[in-house]
């Protein structure tokens, strides 16, 4: 297969993945409104509602595409009645031909295919990357008696059940849990608040140093998300796209599996130290990774309990 034959299916692939919804066929033949003859087109984009003919003039030139290649492409586009051109080149494009495509409603591409030979770039993308860190308490309001004690070097402070003294809550692997959970409320910098409806009691040692159960009149976990944010670039080994020479080669991806996202920070990567001030002007994409520690990796305060009784009445 000859290579500008490969460059255009490349071309029609990309598109194809950038436009899901759209019909986009390789080597097309539309008749001309105003030639009535059959116009050969590398790659057409059809979208039904409402009705949108693209066509894109693929060349895989070893030098930057000319003005030439510009006129070629307004005059089909103007005879097949098309609502879009674009002109993808292998070589790119004479910088004196920018402002004149883009006058003539013509888009100026090259494409990128990480795993081709003849047609992979050297390109970086755009990474940001999020590390939530919840910071937790267990917060216990408790009516104890006169003479009760807790052990204090109890890990995990107040020993709480809520089976009458068999099992033991251990507010890490509790927390652990409910943070698995992608629904789980990741807001950055506000106070959260988790709250069970079962009964619970505590487990005392009394005046005689026999277990003993006393009321729990509040337990709950709260919680405060910490944010770390890292910007960098990063180069994949399996990527494919479109880059825009007129919005200053930016590049979208249409295909990047997961397997080529980095899974661990870079040293190069800047870390930002006021990631709430933060503004980013996006071109093409950038990748967001949102990493959420878990509390095995995390902090965990102890128990903050506070002691009703045995003066007051518990209700």
């Amino acid at each position: 297969m000859k290579k500008s034959v490969e460059f255009e299916q490349l071309v029609a692939r990309i598109i194809a993945e950038l436009e899901p919804t759209a019909t986009v066929t390789w080597d097309d033949h539309i008749i001309g409104k105003r030639s009535g003859l059959k116009r050969q087109i590398d790659v057409s984009i059809r979208r039904a509602n409402p009705e949108f003919l693209g066509i894109v003039d693929a060349k895989d030139y070893k030098r930057p595409a000319t003005i030439e290649r510009i006129d070629a492409l307004t005059g089909v586009m103007l005879d097949v009645q098309a609502n879009y051109g674009a002109l993808a080149c292998s070589g790119g494009f004479a910088k004196s031909i920018h402002a004149y495509a883009k006058s003539c409603g013509i888009s100026l591409f090259n494409v990128h295919d990480a795993k081709s030979v003849n047609w992979s770039l050297e390109l970086k993308i755009p990474i940001m990357w999020m590390r939530l860190t919840p910071v937790v308490q267990a917060i216990a309001h408790c009516h104890f008696e006169a003479g009760d004690s807790i052990p204090s070097q109890d890990p995990y402070g107040i020993p709480v059940t809520a089976d009458e003294g068999r099992t033991r809550i251990d507010p890490s692997a509790t927390f652990e849990r409910f943070w698995k959970d992608p629904d789980a409320n990741r807001t950055v910098g506000v106070l959260h608040h988790i709250r069970g409806n079962e009964p619970l009691k505590a487990i005392v040692l009394d005046n005689q140093e026999k277990k003993a159960l006393r009321p729990v009149h509040l337990y709950e976990l709260v919680y405060m998300v910490e944010q770390e944010v890292w910007i960098g670039k990063f180069q994949p080994d399996e990527c494919r796209g479109l880059v825009d020479y007129l919005n200053g080669k930016s590049f979208t991806v249409s295909h990047l599996p997961d397997s080529a996202i980095p899974m661990e920070i870079d040293e190069s990567w800047t870390l930002i130290e006021k990631p709430d001030q933060l503004s980013l002007t996006v071109r093409g994409t950038i990748v967001v990774c949102t990493q959420s520690v878990f509390v095995s990796n995390g902090h965990m305060t102890g128990l903050e309990a506070k002691y009703i009784g045995p003066q007051e009445n518990y209700s």
